[in-house]
Order: C-alpha cells, then structure tokens, then sequence
C-alpha cells in the first residue's frame, strides 16, 4: 500500500499563544514566528537566548544542462557562512566560494513573503529576495577572485509552478522544526568570467528552502535532492532527509515533486557502506523510494575545537532508480544530478 500522511493548508502562524501548529503543508506559513515558541529548550528563557539555539538558513539548488548549484547563507547564531558550491557538468568539476564570517555580517529573515536574504561582500555576494505573494523568487550573485575558481555571477527569476512542502515538526515536545521547500521553474541569466549566457527556460529550475529550527545541541542528519527534467519535459524532484525528528512516520519532510504536484514520501534510510565517497543507497519500508546517489565531487569540512565539531560532507553526484507517486507509476531519476549531505555538527 503507498504511503500516505495528513497534509494540509497551512497556518497564518507556525505558532499560536506559545504552541506549535505542528504539521505538513502545502502553501506558505506567512508568519513564521518560532520564537513565540513557549519554551522550545525545555526550560523558561528570555526570547534573546532561545534566538541563540535557533539555528536559520536559507538555501537554493540550481539545476540547467550546464550547471548544478547549492548557495545558501547560513547563521547558527556562533558563525555566519555563505557558500556558493558550483558543479560545471561538462568538466566534473566542483568550485567553491565560500565566507565564513560573525554572524551578525549576513541576514536570514522571517519567512518567504516580501522578505530579503543576503550576504554581501566585494568577492562574494548571495542577494535573495523573496516574494512568494506573487509566486516569485529572485536570485542574483557573484563570486571573483577565488584561487582555482572562475569568477561566476547569477541574476535569476524563478516561478512557484509545484506545490511546496511546508512542515513544523518536533524534534521534541513544542521544540519545532520549520522548512519550507518547493520546486521551481527559473530563467535568467549565468555568466562565467564574465561571459554571459542565457538559461535555457526548458532546462533551468530551482529549490529553495527556507529553514529554522531549535536543533539538538549535536546536529546529526542525512539529505539527497534532486531536480531536473525529464526526457519528455515534466519537471520533477524529490526531497528526501532522516535527521532528529519524533515519530517520523507522522512528521517528515520527505516528498516528490512531479508535474506540479507534491507527493509525501515515507521515512527513508540513507546508507553508504563502502564510506561517504561512494555510492550512498536510499530506500524506505514501504518500497517506494529505491534510488542510489553516487558522489562525483564533495566540498568536505571538519573542524574539531575544544567540545565544539563540524563534521560535513556535501557531494553534489548523479542519481539513479526510482520513486513511486501517489499512484503508483514509477518516476525514474537516472542521470539525474543533485546532491547529498552527511552533517554531523555540534556547536
């Protein structure tokens, strides 16, 4: 029997007088106000210290028959990082431009709804602003004078054309866990050392996510996306996570987008039994998500200070097999180009 949980209209609020409206979703939560949470750590504390377990970020994957990106601007409230990882598909090659910077140098605002994300700087810029009240995401970047990196600059549209997946879930009681991912068409603009070039609007797409959440003080979890067209011009993509959340056969934001629709998915398994480097293999009980992920180029990072830890992986790697819909049919993934994640970090 194909998997199925209660998926909804979301709430105008995350969450309402100090309770979490838990769930999953499929339309944006216009305020997304987790620090009403009452006591998200377990205990009384002042809104100030509960802002410094929250951990926020807000993240795109861009995809064309040219490029696979993630960018993303990223505070835990100790450091702020922003990372553009840009995979050219023809050479094999992965670059990196990355900021690590206090916290308090980059924004991550409140929600998708006339809102601005961003990080600025003379050699790297992330620019995101948000207005999803009008089905729309704006992207633009830049990055120059990286050692080993071509100076690459970005200045993209994309058009809300799936439904999202919006959840609040707990990682314990009332301590929530906010995402907001959806699937998106985009058109724009790529230019490399300064040569522009047009996306091709048959081929470029984007998922953002938007994300907060009052993390265990040891952050542990494990991620496979992907997203493209098909042979025959449907777009589609999945998202698929096992991290720390409770009774994950109710609460999960695992999905597939295809042909406009979101499709929940079951809990999975993210498994690599030869090591991170080799072929990750992603199945669930319910055998409808049986794919394997196979790393390509990895942006590794592990940093170990006193009791503080930063253990990552980031692949970005091609995709193969298959994920069952709602009805079903078999919506294959082979060749497809997306990325994973092992993040183990604790801060």
């Amino acid at each position: 029997m194909t998997y199925s949980r209660p998926v909804t209209t979301a709430p105008i609020d995350a969450v309402s007088n100090g309770i979490c409206n838990m769930g999953t979703f499929n339309s944006a939560i216009q305020n997304v106000n987790l620090l009403d949470t009452r006591n998200p750590l377990g205990i009384p504390a002042p809104k100030r210290l509960n802002n410094l377990r929250l951990k926020e970020w807000q993240a795109i994957q861009f995809s064309d028959e040219h490029w696979f990106m993630c960018l993303a601007v990223y505070n835990t409230k100790t450091l702020g990082t922003a990372i553009i990882m840009a995979f050219n598909k023809q050479e094999r090659k992965m670059y990196r431009y990355e900021h690590k910077v206090p916290f308090w140098k980059l924004n991550v605002p409140s929600g998708l709804h006339n809102s601005h994300c961003y990080y600025h700087h003379k050699n790297l810029s992330i620019d995101i602003r948000n207005d999803l009240a009008n089905d729309k995401i704006h992207l633009s970047f830049q990055a120059k004078d990286f050692k080993g990196c071509p100076d690459l600059a970005g200045n993209l549209l994309a058009h809300a054309v799936t439904e999202p997946i919006v959840i609040v879930q707990p990682f314990d009681n009332n301590r929530p866990l906010y995402s907001h991912k959806a699937l998106m068409a985009a058109e724009g603009t790529i230019s490399v050392n300064e040569q522009s070039s047009p996306i091709n609007p048959l081929q470029g797409c984007i998922i953002i996510d938007d994300h907060k959440g009052f993390y265990p003080l040891e952050m542990k979890y494990d991620w496979v996306t992907a997203l493209g067209y098909s042979s025959t011009g449907v777009l589609q993509g999945f998202n698929l996570t096992d991290n720390q959340i409770q009774n994950p056969n109710k609460y999960n934001e695992n999905c597939l987008w295809l042909n406009g629709k979101m499709h929940p998915l079951p809990p999975v398994s993210i498994d690599r039994p030869n090591g991170v480097d080799q072929t990750w293999i992603i199945k669930d009980r319910h055998n409808q998500v049986d794919l394997t992920f196979t790393p390509l180029a990895d942006v590794p990072l592990k940093i170990k200070i006193g009791v503080s830890l930063v253990d990552y992986h980031g692949p970005t790697g091609k995709l193969s097999g298959h994920i069952l819909d709602q009805t079903g049919e078999k919506v294959i993934f082979d060749a497809f180009i997306g990325m994973g994640e092992q993040k183990a970090i604790r801060m």
